[in-house]
């Protein structure tokens, strides 16, 4: 079973976001390429900093309590990016990749996508069902 992801909820969502994002081993460097995306994102100052910090702690909280935390942290940080970020940050990163919306008919992605095994496909169907719900409450 999991671990029961500590949320730090009294701390201001881009905090918590790097300081989660700091304390996992992931593969491939995901952490790296997230925190470059957070500083891209600080670069930027178009307000997705703030939003995609705040999204990655809510997809958290829509997962059930034994479900890994970090295919849900990972997609809601990546979810407000173009296509353009998405393969810049997430080139090798195929399911958070494939969780943002921007990416879903990618030709790639895809094709992945026909490759993968059920449970992957189940996860990321979940993790797109929760992004969909988290957006039509801020509409």
């Amino acid at each position: 079973m999991i671990a029961q992801m500590t949320h730090h909820s009294a701390m201001p969502p881009i905090d918590w976001a790097r300081r989660v994002n700091r304390s996992w081993l992931v593969r491939s460097n995901l952490n790296d390429h997230s925190e470059a995306w957070l500083d891209y994102l600080a670069g930027l100052n178009d307000g997705r900093l703030q939003r995609s910090c705040e999204m990655a702690r809510s997809l958290c909280n829509l997962r059930r309590t034994y479900d890994d935390p970090k295919p849900w942290f990972y997609a809601g940080l990546f979810c407000l990016a173009t296509a353009a970020e998405a393969k810049r940050f997430l080139d090798i990163h195929r399911v958070t990749k494939a969780a943002v919306p921007a990416m879903e008919n990618d030709e790639a992605v895809l094709l992945w996508h026909d490759r993968i095994r059920p449970e992957t496909a189940e996860l990321l169907e979940k993790l797109r069902r929760g992004i969909e719900e988290l957006m039509s409450h801020e509409s």
